[in-house]
């Protein structure tokens, strides 16, 4: 995504990639209950800890900061 974007000069198709990534995000985190499943759990945890990366780096690239909280 990063590639093509660069090599069409059109950062709007990156914005668009990291929304609709945090719209899967979020309707998989509605649909999903770990709780009481350590095993779950710990999934669950490693893949927003990769979303989290991902996104920062997204933004990044585009000039804009990623606060810890909001």
């Amino acid at each position: 995504m990063v590639e093509a974007a660069a090599l069409n000069r059109a950062p709007h198709a990156l914005v668009h990639y990291l929304r609709e990534l945090a719209n899967d995000f979020h309707t998989y985190y509605n649909a999903t209950s770990s709780c009481g499943r350590p095993r779950t759990a710990r999934r669950a945890l490693t893949l927003v800890q990769g979303l989290r990366q991902v996104v920062r780096n997204g933004l990044g690239l585009l000039g804009v900061s990623a606060p810890e909280a909001m």
